[in-house]
């Protein structure tokens, strides 16, 4: 992996996300880690928030100082081997990723969920919109508990009508770098899924047969939940996901959200671009 990108508020959350990245860096050999911190002001954000005397000047200050301190913190986590970069911006944050992306050849961009209600609170939350939907690289979600370790065991929630059209090299080059065991589970709709769907499942079979999986398929009409239980009670390290832009992860993961059977998982959840 050439470069990981992990996000910043320097929050205890983003710091544990940073320390989750720094891991990996180290263990797969990153040449680079970047730490990046928007303080971009959004005026639309802010207007309905009470009047505060915000200095650009001083919000930069603030900003590269504790940039430098993280970028030392880390240093001893990754070792001399992995070059670890801070960048501050006042750009929106989503711009910056698409930047750093070109230029530095970002592969994985890594930030932190918070709250109990995880999933919900990083969802909703409009960083995390725009990066899934503006990024063409993995986006790797890191809950504030989620125990900093290699993945050695990924659960892979599948849904065929998204497989087939999604482009397959970059879930094929994260499984090669995680060689990890790999537990699929498809989302099918009803029974008669998986027969009117029998090409798609071939094709499911001749991409991930190489690696070391086993299948299993869910009808469960609450998705979230079923992959939520399936991931906790099979002890997966990490989930993996594949996003149609614009679309499906908030609505796939809302509604058990919303009728408060809340995802109070502890395990990092990958979203891969369609």
């Amino acid at each position: 992996m050439q470069t990981i990108l992990a996000l910043t508020d320097f929050s205890d959350t983003a710091f544990h996300a940073a320390e989750y990245a720094s891991f990996l860096a180290k263990h797969y050999k990153t040449q680079q880690l970047i730490l990046l911190n928007s303080y971009f002001l959004n005026p639309t954000a802010l207007a309905n928030q009470p009047v505060v005397a915000f200095s650009l000047p001083d919000i930069k200050e603030e900003s590269e100082k504790l940039i430098a301190q993280w970028q030392t913190e880390m240093s001893v986590i990754t070792g001399e081997n992995t070059k670890v970069h801070g960048i501050t911006s006042n750009l929106p944050i989503n711009e910056v990723i698409e930047q750093l992306t070109a230029e530095e050849d970002v592969r994985c961009v890594v930030m932190g969920m918070k709250g109990k209600s995880n999933l919900e609170k990083v969802l909703v939350g409009s960083t995390a919109i725009r990066t899934m939907n503006s990024t063409n690289i993995p986006l790797l979600l890191i809950p504030a508990d989620a125990p900093i370790t290699i993945p050695k065991k990924i659960v892979l929630a599948v849904d065929l009508e998204i497989f087939q059209v999604a482009e397959k090299s970059q879930l094929t080059r994260v499984l090669d770098l995680f060689q990890a065991q790999i537990l699929v589970i498809n989302i099918a709709k009803n029974e008669r899924y998986q027969t009117e769907l029998r090409d798609e499942i071939q094709q499911l079979h001749e991409l991930l047969d190489p690696y070391n999986v086993e299948y299993t398929y869910s009808t469960h009409r609450d998705v979230a939940k079923s992959i939520s239980e399936f991931a906790q009670n099979n002890s997966a390290d990490m989930i993996i996901t594949i996003h149609r832009k614009n679309n499906s992860v908030l609505s796939f993961f809302q509604k058990s959200i919303t009728q408060k059977l809340a995802w109070n998982s502890n395990i990092p959840l990958m979203v891969l671009p369609k």
